[in-house]
């Protein structure tokens, strides 16, 4: 089975708070793909999001970490927050289709990712 995982970065800005997400077919969607060879869901975002995008991981902070359902898959959603997103963390997103979109035009996103409250190991004990 294809395991994939997502990720975004929350941006606190005076005009409100946005997240990095990508456009896919009109709809906006978490940064998501499939988990690489050999790489724990972690490893995989943080290598596609330095290697890829070109963004220095060192001033990302994992803010939370959970287990979401989008569509009928679960998969690793991983939230961070970044110390400083300039231009130039946006131009290197940008490249790659990645943009920051105000938290207020994600309703829709936010509604389709179902996330659990309860962690996983904790439903294997039941």
């Amino acid at each position: 089975m294809i395991k994939r995982v997502a990720a975004t970065i929350i941006n606190p800005e005076d005009i409100g708070t946005s997240f990095l997400v990508q456009q896919v077919a009109g709809q906006y969607k978490f940064y998501n793909f499939e988990v690489l060879a050999d790489q724990t869901p972690l490893a995989s975002v943080l290598w596609k999001l330095r290697h890829e995008v070109g963004i220095d991981v060192d001033q990302l902070r994992l803010y939370d970490s959970v287990v979401a359902q989008s569509e009928t898959e679960n998969i690793s959603l991983f939230v961070f927050n970044h110390l400083k997103v300039d231009e130039s963390v946006r131009e290197a997103c940008a490249r790659q289709g990645l943009l920051f979109v105000s938290a207020s035009k994600l309703h829709g996103l936010f509604e389709s990712v179902k996330v659990s409250t309860m962690p996983s190991f904790e439903k294997l004990s039941k």
